[in-house]
């Protein structure tokens, strides 16, 4: 037995040995390029390379979007404002949309408001509005996804608005351009819930209300700063899928 595995370790050792060398001298043996591996791994931008990460369950390509919604809007101290209203839009891919909104103003009046008036008898220059109507672009610059609970994965875009539209009021129309930030989380396939902020801003004409003998007359201009907040549900038409 000795004699065996002496003899069988004098002819597997230089096989080896000379096996080893073969591979390491053959120019046509193959060597990973570690360099492509790390450069695949990170990919370069290649919509080849990418799609699988880009890759969304609910795709909003080619679709319209229709939506109803309530909010509240932020613009005079003393008026307290909600809305009420619809939008929508038309996505000509997964980043991109063109769309309109349209939204009445129910305005009564704030706590300072009615404090002031118990208290002195009179009231405010304000200047109430009474509903927007706008066009805006959107751009959906994150998707992903969420885990609710440990119990249910859910699905949300992160977009940003840009756009520009009519603000009428109790003393006129004014041009109000806006910007914003939204989200959106589907519900399933072609539902969303969806939340908007939008920053507003126009220049209004104020009628005199607390003096008697120039009521209604115009006693000056102001900018105005509004600050709106939307909350709403969006259904999507046509499409792939």
């Amino acid at each position: 037995m000795k004699i065996h595995s002496a003899f069988l370790l004098i002819i597997v050792i230089p096989i080896l040995v000379i096996g080893s060398q073969a591979l390491a001298t053959d120019p046509e043996a193959e060597e990973a390029d570690v360099e492509a591996v790390r450069t695949r791994y990170w990919a370069r931008g290649e919509e080849a390379e990418m799609g699988v990460v880009q890759n969304r369950t609910f795709s909003k390509t080619g679709k319209v979007e229709l939506g109803l919604g309530v909010g509240t809007l932020t613009t005079d101290p003393f008026l307290a404002v909600s809305t009420v209203g619809m939008r929508g839009a038309y996505h000509f891919n997964e980043t991109f949309s063109l769309g309109f909104m349209l939204w009445k103003d129910l305005v009564s009046p704030s706590t300072a408001l009615e404090t002031f008036e118990d208290n002195l008898g009179a009231t405010t220059n304000n200047n109430p509005p009474s509903g927007y109507l706008g066009i805006e672009g959107a751009a959906s610059l994150a998707y992903g996804k969420l885990s609710l609970l440990g119990q249910k994965i859910i699905y949300y875009d992160l977009h940003v608005l840009a756009g520009a539209g009519a603000t009428d009021t109790e003393s006129g129309i004014y041009l109000t351009p806006h910007l914003g930030i939204g989200q959106q989380v589907f519900l399933m396939d072609r539902m969303s819930l969806r939340v908007d902020y939008r920053a507003q801003f126009y220049r209004e004409t104020i009628v005199e209300k607390v003096i008697t003998p120039r009521l209604g007359e115009t006693v000056g201009e102001r900018n105005n700063w509004s600050h709106s907040i939307q909350l709403g549900v969006s259904l999507y038409i046509g499409g792939a899928r």
